[in-house]
């Protein structure tokens, strides 16, 4: 768990040096494939499914206070509420100086050990 956090609060960071907005979670591919093929597709309300190769949205605030937060949206494995679980309070979030960050989950399609990994 301790692993994890440092390496998020380390990409976090190096986005933040870099001004990009998005990192691929895995650039080579995921382990465990979980099947889903094709394009994701976006939902009505800003819901993302299919979605295979995760992703973190970061907003960099304009002033940062040394904050950041990391949302995991929710939609039952099946899609991902990125909009009004994530992107929406991005705005909030970054006035207040807080970088904020929008995972991008991929979704289990009936694999056991995808959200395991």
């Amino acid at each position: 768990m301790k692993k994890t956090f440092l390496l998020i609060a380390m990409l976090l960071m190096s986005v933040i040096a870099s001004g990009q907005q998005v990192i691929k979670l895995w650039p080579d591919g995921a382990p465990n494939s979980n099947g889903l093929s094709g394009p994701e597709n976006e939902m009505e309300g800003g819901r993302i499914g299919n979605i295979s190769d995760p992703e973190l949205l970061v907003f960099p605030a304009a002033e940062p206070n040394g904050l950041a937060i990391i949302m995991c949206p929710g939609g039952g494995y099946s899609y991902v509420a990125a909009k009004h679980e994530g992107t929406d309070m991005a705005e909030w979030f970054n006035a207040q100086g807080i970088t904020f960050a929008v995972l991008k989950y991929r979704m289990p399609n009936a694999h056991a050990d995808v959200p395991l990994t």
